[in-house]
């Protein structure tokens, strides 16, 4: 869409209109106290990525509550305590992002048992015990 023209015009060069006009997002104050050293080290920072300081902690609250949201759902998920619509409709989040988490959480499960199993047959193979093995794979299969 033609920024000048917006909708229901017919987008001809020739014809002027006004620029559409931004969206206006309603904003918040929140009030942050910190210690000399927390505002010495957030402005250092800053001045580095040259960014204000409450652009960069809104930036930083944005990402910190998405991703404990995300958490969140995955592991009502995961425990079996809501559905994905259901974790979706509560945090704001779309079920495709929550399947994600799920299934990295899940890979990393899966990473930790090949780990522990892979440790455990070392030592069933040093200790002449493949009993031991055994019982390891059937506890993790429990």
């Amino acid at each position: 869409m033609d920024p000048l023209c917006g909708k229901g015009r017919s987008g001809d060069p020739t014809e002027r209109g006004k620029p559409m006009k931004k969206e206006k997002h309603e904003k918040t104050t929140v009030t942050v106290r910190l210690t000399d050293e927390e505002d010495q080290v957030l402005s250092r920072l800053c001045m580095l990525k040259k960014t204000s300081k409450t652009g960069y902690l809104a930036r930083l609250a944005k990402e910190q509550a998405k991703q404990e949201l995300l958490r969140y759902a995955a592991e009502e998920y995961l425990g079996e305590r809501a559905s994905l619509s259901e974790l979706a409709k509560k945090t704001g989040l779309d079920v495709p992002t929550i399947m994600d988490e799920v299934a990295s959480i899940k890979g990393e499960d899966k990473r930790a048992v090949e780990a522990f199993l892979s440790a455990v047959e070392t030592i069933s193979k040093l200790n002449k015990d493949p009993e031991l093995y055994n019982l390891a794979v059937n506890a993790v299969r429990e």
